[in-house]
């Protein structure tokens, strides 16, 4: 039996198409092993969103090499789109195939088995404008699926890569996310979390069919009980969206809305689509629509030309805007993009101290957001045991992406639960398990 081994860096989205590939190799026969182990076929899956991304991913590939001579090394992903000479150049390669024609990959592998000869397979990914279809009817988490339902992106910010790691927007088609949902659903899962690369451009290449109708369709999917969007940015959120928010059951209250600064003329630099007024103003509306949803972001620190000033007018606005938690990040150059090209670049440790202060913040508005809900009963699907809070202790996340530890036993994995929330904390909050429910029987705990 042949084996095959697996190394993923990066995003969510990466970890899926992993999947994805994984689902492949297995109808073929093959048998997954761990990388540290002697397989037939590695397959590194590539991260480029940083220079360090690139440096990691060709550390790992060497590794494979190493390994195995006489394997086979396959790389894809976003390095490998962005970059597939300086892949191939790497000693060993035997395949390099970007974010597209992955479902022709054992063909190459097995043409390679044969003429031992290496195969560059990448294609300029900005000529592609169809979504690639490729399934995962299962995941090691039992609890929450993932449903990729778009790739791409057309934003071009000025310090992203991904445009062209990954094209443009492609959305998925909606009878086929339908009918995968209903597979999901059957296969036991009751949340199914929605990625992309732009998850909220879905719909951006279709013909009046946005994400709000998608939302609408799957609302309608028997047995799935909670809806999640990985990520939206503000501008997409209009009244067809505020909508869904406010009248489907089964829409999570928590959303990721990326701010990435919260200055104005940095955010001109950056090229995003919006002003602080503007995000400030939808997320009012969003609060009205869905009362006590969490919102999450993500912020970059540190951008050629931020001041003190502009860092402290961001800072008092994310105070303002109270986020339930946010990503900081400090900014890192990726060769290739305008802002990298940019004169005035930040000082290293201003970047460190801004991104410290932001943590804080975050932190402090994590625990207020968390202290609304004490003596709240919320639902929450246990995703396995807590072993560093001794045993019997499960968690999960309510809806609105509070962490909730308490006491339970294993066999509550993966059903929908009602638990107090008994204390609040910053990254996990403690809670109290009220009942188990089940589907329209509810078992009393």
């Amino acid at each position: 039996m042949p084996s095959v081994a697996f190394y993923t860096l990066g995003c969510k989205v990466n970890f899926y198409d992993t999947e994805a590939i994984w689902q492949l190799f297995k109808k073929e026969g093959y048998e997954q092993v761990d990388f540290e182990q002697t397989a037939d076929v590695y397959l590194i899956n590539t991260c480029t969103v940083t220079n360090t991304g690139d440096k990691k991913s060709r550390q790992i590939i060497r590794r494979a090499v190493r390994r195995n001579p006489e394997a086979i090394i396959a790389v894809t992903g976003c390095y490998a789109q962005t970059s597939p000479a300086e892949i191939m150049d790497i000693p060993g390669v035997d395949l390099v195939i970007g974010n597209q024609d992955r479902d022709k990959i054992l063909s190459y592998v097995n043409e390679i088995r044969e003429k031992r000869e290496p195969i560059n397979a990448v294609r300029n990914i900005m000529k592609n404008r169809v979504f690639e279809e490729m399934d995962v009817p299962d995941f090691a988490d039992r609890t929450r699926a993932f449903l990729k339902i778009q790739d791409g992106c057309n934003n071009f910010c000025t310090f992203c890569i991904i445009p062209w790691s990954r094209g443009l927007s492609r959305s998925r088609d909606p009878k086929s996310i339908v009918t995968q949902a209903h597979q999901l659903v059957e296969a036991g899962y009751k949340e199914i979390v929605l990625t992309g690369i732009h998850t909220g451009g879905y719909g951006d290449d279709l013909e009046n069919y946005r994400l709000s109708d998608l939302l609408w369709d799957l609302d309608k999917v028997d047995g799935l009980q909670r809806i999640r969007i990985s990520s939206i940015e503000a501008s997409q959120i209009d009244e067809k969206m505020l909508e869904v928010l406010n009248r489907s059951s089964k829409m999570c209250r928590h959303l990721h809305i990326p701010l990435q600064a919260g200055d104005d003329h940095v955010l001109k630099r950056m090229r995003r689509k919006y002003t602080t007024e503007e995000f400030y103003n939808k997320m009012q509306m969003i609060r009205q629509a869905m009362p006590d949803v969490g919102i999450t972001t993500d912020v970059i620190v540190g951008f050629p030309g931020e001041t003190d000033e502009m860092f402290r007018n961001g800072y008092n606005f994310m105070k303002e805007i109270n986020f339930s938690e946010m990503h900081v990040f400090p900014y890192s150059k990726r060769n290739g993009t305008p802002a990298s090209r940019m004169e005035d670049q930040i000082d290293e440790e201003i970047k460190h101290e801004r991104v410290r202060e932001l943590i804080a913040l975050s932190e402090q508005m994590q625990l207020s957001y968390a202290e609304k809900f004490v003596g709240q009963v919320l639902d929450v699907i246990p995703e396995g045991s807590k072993e560093t809070h001794g045993i019997g202790r499960m968690h999960g996340f309510s809806d609105n992406y509070l962490q909730l530890v308490f006491n339970g036993s294993e066999d509550l994995q993966g059903h929908l639960c009602r638990v107090k929330l008994t204390k609040a904390g910053i990254n996990e909050c403690e809670g109290q398990l009220v009942r188990v429910l089940d589907g329209t029987a509810d078992a009393a705990v």
